[in-house]
């Protein structure tokens, strides 16, 4: 018997079956040439698509960056609408310390005889820049002994207290040197204070004074003694029995939440005439370290914040500590 080839097996060539791969799709297979070139053009514009999306996608992410970096790198109080209102703390330099004498060693504070060596008026907290430059005078500018001084109250009584040009920091003026007993004018009764002064041999004593702009009036004393023992007389004296006339009626305030500075005591004190701010009127802080006694007193009839006192203690407390 014959076999005869079917109409469908004798209309594809067997060369054409035989070249044509079996994993190539059909529709390449018969793809003219428009559609490969529109198949060519789709893949490119899918190319072009991707690569648009990932720089998009790039330049959010830096612009993301950017905008984090614009919130978190300035300060919280200069960014709008999260600005915390001022509690009255001033803005101070940098404080820096004055050079020890040439052959003295860093004080221990912790021994019983240990003595500040520096230059007591450097040792006084300087002006913030509330204070505009404009300086209260002191009361007594001028070194010269007075009949009710002692022996050694003048500056240049004691070697320590004399002070040279080279030792001051840099950038900062010197505080004013004054009389011991000057301390005694602004006492309401001040023969106790006196007789401790002769007592205990005052050597020296500088005072600083400034208004704030926000008008609060601030002075800092420092009495410097010969031993730890004798200015820890003077301290307890003014604490326990001193009648300030800036503080009439004046009363102890608890200080255990404040970040007090090691080896520094602290007796603050509050006038009980409230301002129109509700705070008090005066505030006053006696401070012992070592053989130094310091005396800081803000006034302000409108009150006395709580924050700026507590910051010119802290401060104060650190240059002598």
């Amino acid at each position: 018997m014959t076999d005869h080839a079917t109409p469908h097996e004798s209309a594809v060539p067997a060369e054409a079956v035989a070249e044509t791969p079996a994993d190539t799709p059909a529709e390449a297979v018969a793809q003219t040439p428009e559609e490969h070139e529109a198949r060519l053009a789709r893949r490119s514009a899918r190319r072009r698509a991707a690569a648009r999306w990932a720089t998009a996608t790039l330049v959010f992410a830096l612009a993301g960056t950017g905008a984090a970096l614009a919130v978190t790198a300035p300060e919280r109080t200069d960014l709008p609408g999260l600005a915390t209102p001022g509690d009255g703390r001033y803005t101070f330099p940098p404080l820096t310390l004055p050079p020890l004498p040439s052959g003295s060693s860093t004080p221990d504070r912790t021994g019983r005889n240990a003595l500040h060596a520096a230059d007591l008026r450097y040792l006084l907290l300087p002006a913030p820049k509330e204070a505009g430059g404009a300086l209260t005078p002191a009361l007594h500018p001028t070194p010269t002994p007075t009949p009710t001084a002692t022996p050694a109250a003048s500056p240049t009584a004691s070697p320590s207290a004399s002070a040279s040009p080279s030792t001051a920091p840099s950038g900062q003026a010197p505080a004013e040197w004054v009389t011991c007993d000057a301390i005694l004018a602004e006492q309401q009764d001040p023969a106790e204070l006196r007789e401790l002064l002769l007592r205990d041999a005052c050597r020296a004593a500088t005072v600083r004074e400034w208004t704030a702009s926000d008008g609060t009036r601030t002075q800092i004393r420092l009495l410097r003694f010969g031993a730890s023992y004798e200015s820890w007389e003077v301290f307890s004296a003014l604490r326990s029995n001193a009648r300030p006339k800036a503080l009439p009626g004046a009363k102890s305030t608890p200080h255990g939440v404040w970040d007090t500075v090691e080896g520094i005591h602290l007796d603050a004190q509050e006038a009980a005439a409230t301002g129109a701010k509700g705070a008090p009127t005066a505030r006053l802080a006696y401070l012992a370290a070592s053989d130094v006694v310091a005396v800081i007193t803000m006034t302000n009839p409108d009150g006395v914040p709580a924050a700026p006192f507590r910051q010119v203690v802290t401060l104060q407390s650190d240059l002598l500590a």
